[in-house]
C-alpha cells in the first residue's frame, strides 16, 4: 500500500514496492525518489535513487534509451559500484564555479 504524507513524500516499503509493476516502480522512483548518482556499464545506464528506507536502479538500455528495469536492494556492496566511480577531484572542482 502507498501511504502518501502532507509533504508528497513517498513512504512504501521494500517489499511492496518490489511487488509493483515496472511501470509503476518507474513512476514512484522518478516522482517520488531522490536521484542520486547514475553509473554506465557494458549494455545500461543504472541511475541510483533512495527511495523511503531502500535504495533503487532505474536501468535503460544504453543504445536505445529505453528503460529495461527497476531493481530495489539495501546492500551497501551495490553502492560501492557507484563510489567506485566517483570523480572526487571533479567534483571538488565544479563546486567552486
Amino acid at each position: 500500500m502507498f501511504i502518501l504524507d502532507h509533504s508528497t513524500k513517498m513512504n512504501i516499503s521494500r517489499d511492496v514496492f518490489d511487488q509493483k509493476p515496472f511501470f509503476i516502480k518507474q513512476g514512484a522512483l522518478q516522482a517520488w525518489g531522490v536521484f542520486l548518482t547514475k553509473r554506465v556499464d557494458l549494455s545500461r545506464v543504472r541511475e541510483l535513487y533512495s527511495f523511503s528506507n531502500f535504495f533503487a536502479e532505474l536501468c535503460f538500455n544504453k543504445v536505445t534509451g529505453k528503460p529495461t528495469c527497476a531493481c530495489s536492494f539495501s546492500s551497501s556492496q551495490r553502492i560501492e559500484l557507484y563510489l567506485e566511480e566517483l570523480n572526487l577531484t571533479e567534483l571538488s572542482t565544479t563546486d567552486l564555479k
